[in-house]
């Protein structure tokens, strides 16, 4: 039977609860993550997730931020039902997660910037709460620093104060200090606690550090996707009871043989001494100094604590790792990603009583059915939705949208001006195949000069240009997923679409702004100068660059790793290049060749920028410049791009369908 402390009442003139989950399964294939949760939190509530790792945390975790979907069972953020009303949850949460989710090569400005805009935080109050944020945290000094020069402490700091800046409802901490030392550890929960003060927020925290459970109003223990027991930290302590005595001896295996004889007390050995527990130590000490025939050289009681109580309800510590019943759990969390201050200085929001309360009462304690194998059954409960919380954010609207897909294309810009080194090495590249294998392949062309072949290799290079940037963004998407940016994206209230439209736009900016710098090279080859040539160059170069991005987001949908899909992208990419007609006339291929070309999308965006450069040439080699012909039928500029427009988009439609908040 698992025993459970009820949930406490909501805070007066409240009722709509902060967090409520009813019956929440998650299943991978044959794993069961987490198998029928049911939570209440109030609003400013601070409430612990206590587990070893793959207990199901993570798990539960990413439900409760619509990032992955039940199996069966409902969620409701602040009144809003996370299935029919996904965007509303998503504005009532703020989310530290377990992994850096930072932009290193953006300011610490800039990444709160770029959340503002997610969330559509009004323009004008932007700079006051990045200010105010940054000075929670303590890193006002720090605001224009690459978030790449910071240490980790600095970094989990800036993630809770951006968390913060669209003033959510609720602030959800996965294992907010894995990984950090003792130093950073104690300044992220000094800020912790200046924000519990300062505002009214929920805190909902996953952790295994049992020193932070302690700090909160109550705590859940999860072991093998189960709630196994709930309560405040003192009530849970309560079902322990018994202090633990530790004692040192001059003959330890003595004093442990009369105190299982004399005393009738349990008794452990270990490599520092014994161990027993008894209800009133004071007394127990008193006997044993007087009536102990061995010298004791120390003894120490130890109050219960949070372990005693996980290993209690579990059969583990939990520092001694994944227990039997939650080995499954993790399997599937793998599939999903100064002095400790007391309790009351801490954590108790004004408002919530320490005392429970519930409908079945036994001391304090309510009962769930027994979770053994033969009580699988439950019984469903129909439960009616919450009220909408006071002051709820409004829908997102379309100028929202445009907001946040703006952020996305500026971020992508950011991020070229600032790697001057790839844009010197991308641009290398196109001008080196005009100018020296340009050169050094016109005399094998029958009829051709050099400055001739240089022109009719010129589009070929606009195209090349443009193509390593756009689909450089699908590669970006796979390093983000890796290092966890795209979960940040993924987590706000910004529809999938918008997301994808704004890289997509993104890459098709900067591979236009590198093919037009080719531009410059026109004169000295042969292309006149005439402003209507450009403008319609340009036009094409961003079309292009258009499509080959889409492809791009969609082949990142396909290939998971990014070391794949660079290998993968130069594989597919150099036979489309080659077969497009870019290096060498339709007219020397070979039948079969000239087929595949045919059916290669590169070949009509080669095709249509020739053709519109050798409308504005006196005299163009006809044996170089031959129009792309489908048997005697010849498809016209005009049709050529709105084809290669339309096949972008279908592209970018069908990665917004594989696109899923779960990556």
């Amino acid at each position: 039977m698992t025993l459970r402390h009820a949930s406490p009442p909501l805070p007066a003139g409240s009722a709509v609860p902060a967090i409520r989950a009813v019956g929440l399964r998650k299943r991978y294939a044959d794993v069961t993550a987490v198998d029928g949760i049911d939570l209440t939190v109030a609003p400013g509530e601070s409430f612990a997730f206590l587990g070893a790792n793959g207990a199901g945390k993570t798990t539960t975790i990413a439900m409760l931020c619509t990032l992955t979907a039940p199996s069966s069972g409902r969620i409701e953020i602040a009144g809003h039902d996370a299935r029919t009303d996904p965007a509303g949850a998503r504005r009532s949460i703020g989310l530290v997660f377990q992994e850096a989710t930072l932009d290193g090569d953006l300011t610490a400005a800039e990444n709160l910037r770029f959340h503002a805009d997610l969330y559509d935080v009004p323009s004008a109050q932007v700079p006051a709460r990045i200010d105010e944020a940054l000075a929670v945290v303590g890193l006002t000094g720090h605001r224009d620093r690459l978030v790449r020069a910071f240490s980790g402490g600095m970094r989990r700091r800036l993630e809770i104060a951006r968390a913060l800046l669209h003033r959510p409802r609720v602030l959800f901490l996965d294992e907010p200090t894995v990984g950090l030392d003792p130093q950073a550890r104690a300044q992220v929960w000094h800020h912790l606690r200046q924000i519990r003060r300062s505002r009214r927020i929920t805190l909902f925290l996953t952790t295994h550090y049992l020193d932070e459970a302690d700090q909160c109003d109550r705590v859940a223990i999860i072991d093998g996707g189960r709630i196994v027991a709930e309560g405040s930290p003192a009530q849970l302590k309560s079902v322990v009871g018994a202090d633990r005595i530790d004692l040192r001896t001059a003959d330890d295996a003595a004093a442990a043989r009369l105190l299982r004889d004399r005393f009738g007390l349990p008794v452990t050995a270990g490599p520092r001494g014994l161990s027993l527990r008894a209800a009133d130590s004071t007394r127990v000490l008193r006997r044993l100094f007087t009536e102990l025939d061995v010298a004791v050289y120390e003894a120490k009681v130890v109050p219960p604590t949070l372990d005693d109580v996980f290993l209690h309800y579990t059969g583990h510590r939990i520092q001694d790792g994944t227990s039997p019943a939650s080995a499954a759990s993790q399997q599937a969390d793998a599939l999903a990603a100064p002095p400790v201050p007391s309790p009351e200085d801490a954590m108790r929001p004004a408002g919530v009583p320490p005392s429970a309360s519930g409908a079945a009462r036994s001391g304090g304690l309510t009962c769930d059915p027994p979770s053994g194998p033969r009580h699988r059954k439950r019984r469903t409960r129909v439960v009616p939705p919450s009220p909408r919380a006071p002051g709820a954010p409004e829908a997102r609207g379309w100028r929202a949208e445009l907001r946040a897909l703006r952020m996305i294309w500026r971020r992508e810009i950011l991020h070229f001006a600032r790697d001057r080194t790839g844009t010197a090495v991308s641009l290398l590249q196109p001008l080196l195949f005009l100018f020296i294998f340009g050169a050094g392949v016109a005399g094998l062309l029958p009829a051709s000069g050099g400055p001739a072949y240089q022109l009719f290799l010129f589009s070929g290079i606009l195209v090349m240009a443009a193509q390593g940037p756009a689909v450089a963004v699908g590669s970006s998407m796979l390093w983000e997923r890796q290092n966890g940016f795209l979960r940040e994206m993924l987590v706000s209230p910004v529809r999938r679409g918008t997301l994808l439209m704004g890289k997509c736009l993104g890459g098709t900016t900067v591979a236009t702004c590198q093919a037009a710098i080719l531009l410059a090279a026109a004169a000295p080859i042969g292309v006149p100068f005439h402003l209507g040539l450009y403008a319609l160059l340009l036009v094409e170069i961003a079309l292009t660059a258009l499509a080959m991005t889409a492809v791009g987001v969609l082949a990142a949908g396909l290939v998971r790793r990014p070391q794949t899909f660079g290998t993968a992208l130069t594989v597919v990419m150099a036979p489309l290049t080659f077969l497009s007609g870019a290096m060498f006339p339709f007219a020397a291929m070979p039948g079969w060749m000239a087929a595949l070309a045919l059916i290669n999308p590169l070949s009509y965006a080669v095709d249509g920028m020739r053709r519109t450069v050798a409308a504005f040439l006196p005299d163009p080699p006809a044996q170089l410049f031959q129009q792309l012909s489908v048997g005697p039928w010849h498809p016209s500029v005009p049709l050529e791009w709105g084809a290669i427009t339309v096949g972008g988009l279908l592209c970018l439609a069908a990665a917004a369908r594989r696109f899923s908040r779960s990556d």
